[in-house]
């Protein structure tokens, strides 16, 4: 069990598994099958597409690539 305050390492993914875990619904449908193709515990994959889209917004907006 982590103890309070103590940080998990991120994991590294493929650019395909990033693809996967991004472009789930948002809804938890496919979260089931996410987790099996990436190899990680389906509450995590939640919390992961939320990282991975939070991540690319702030990208997106650091490039000012919305901005038109």
């Amino acid at each position: 069990m982590r103890e309070h305050g103590e940080r998990v390492a991120s994991r590294r993914y493929t650019a395909g598994q990033v693809r996967l875990i991004a472009s789930s619904p948002a809804d938890g449908s496919q979260d089931f099958y996410v987790s099996v193709m990436v190899g990680m515990p389906v509450p995590l994959v939640a919390v992961e597409r939320e990282r991975l889209r939070r991540a690319a917004v702030d990208a997106s907006r650091s490039t000012g690539r919305w901005l038109r």
